[in-house]
């Protein structure tokens, strides 16, 4: 007996056999997966379905001269970790509210890529860029796994508001921006082992509250529902637009890029 525990309806769809949909601990739906998948019975069934990324509406993209002023830059770019060189010759351009997808096979250097233009990696060769004048808590990263990029040794409230008295940011503000990412108060008292899908969208919050310039979001929705995922991302597109945000987006789902992003980054070794 295999089971398979996904957010991928596609993947649920090749596996087939019985499928059972759940939501917040119960049980909507089950039946042989050809069956709920073509005729799904329940709403939230029926959400997940739709929220597949081709069928979302795709807005006209954000084209930037080539001689406006960028926020970050990469000349003649190699990027790698130690003494391997990863992928070599980059140059591209990233403008505020600009939203850049970053694509390429694992282990291409996606990541290494996102250290280097916030200087947490030093360039193999070549130079970045970045716009002076800017704090540097204002150049962020969102990470691929959450877990490891938060203490699990206090609540996320403690982590919250050790955060906003670091930074003097403006706590009245937090309830918004909570409810925008479907996050409960009840959650906050909560530590980060005992949090899951929702620990991605507690570091996006993070991150809101300190008004980035720049963010290099590494595969923000791999931990999350096709319907969260849409709302994330949709949520880091709405975050470039809005405050002039320039993000760069990773993802393997070349769906959900074609639908976010105004242009492309592709990686190859």
């Amino acid at each position: 007996m295999l089971l398979t525990i996904t957010h991928d309806v596609a993947v649920a769809r090749q596996i087939g056999g019985r499928i059972m949909v759940m939501k917040d601990g119960v049980l909507l739906e089950e039946g042989l997966a050809e069956d709920v998948l073509s005729n799904p019975q329940h709403a939230y069934t029926r959400e997940l379905i739709s929220a597949d990324p081709a069928k979302w509406w795709q807005p006209p993209r954000k084209v930037f001269a080539e001689d406006s002023k960028p926020l970050i830059s990469a000349r003649q770019l190699t990027v790698g970790r130690g003494k391997q060189a990863l992928v070599s010759g980059l140059d591209f351009k990233v403008h505020p509210g600009e939203v850049v997808g970053v694509v390429g096979d694992s282990g291409c250097g996606k990541s290494t890529l996102g250290d280097t233009l916030l200087g947490l990696n030093p360039p193999h060769a070549g130079e970045v860029a970045r716009r002076e004048g800017v704090s540097g808590h204002h150049w962020q990263k969102l990470y691929q796994d959450p877990t490891a990029a938060v203490s699990h040794a206090v609540s996320l409230r403690t982590l919250l508001m050790d955060l906003i008295q670091l930074h003097d940011l403006d706590v009245t503000s937090v309830p918004a921006l909570m409810a925008r990412l479907g996050l409960s108060d009840a959650l906050l008292e909560r530590s980060a082992s005992e949090v899951s899908g929702e620990l991605q969208r507690f570091c996006l919050l993070r991150i809101l509250l300190l008004k980035p310039v720049f963010l290099f979001a590494d595969e923000p929705t791999s931990r999350l529902d096709p319907v969260t995922t849409r709302e994330v991302s949709q949520l880091l597109v709405d975050l470039a637009r809005e405050q002039g945000c320039a993000v760069m987006l990773v993802s393997h789902d070349p769906m959900l890029i074609e639908k976010r992003c105004d242009r492309v980054i592709q990686l190859t070794a």
